[in-house]
């Protein structure tokens, strides 16, 4: 149970850590090339790739601290596929209007499945 907890935990600092980076640099790219609203849709689709790469990456390893012996490609193709899972989701279900709702589905979300899976 404890070494299920670290992997979540590993898979949302990831998350954090890469989400924030990819927001920043996509909102910097989109602001040097773009007008209008470039800043905004490159922050949200970098954010949205750093949250892919940073779950996998965090929970792969923390697994590997852990002395677990799951592949890599695993713990990414299940955050890859939650987030994508829950972008698809996000109108259905009202996330899109509420906003702090759909971030903590983002970070959560792939996060917990990654930990079951491990």
């Amino acid at each position: 149970m404890k070494s299920r907890l670290m992997i979540f935990l590993g898979a949302l600092g990831g998350a954090i850590l890469l989400g924030a980076a990819g927001y920043a640099l996509g909102a910097g790219l989109g602001r040097l090339t773009g007008g209008g609203m470039a800043d905004l849709a490159l922050g949200v689709a970098g954010m949205a790739l750093g949250v892919m790469l940073g779950n996998g990456l965090g929970a792969f390893w923390m697994a590997r601290r852990e002395k677990r012996k799951r592949k890599a490609w695993v713990f990414w193709l299940v955050g890859v596929g939650t987030v994508l899972l829950v972008l698809l989701l996000a109108e259905p279900l009202g996330l899109n209007q509420h906003t702090t709702w759909l971030l903590i589905a983002l970070l959560g979300l792939p996060a917990l499945a990654e930990a079951a899976v491990a």
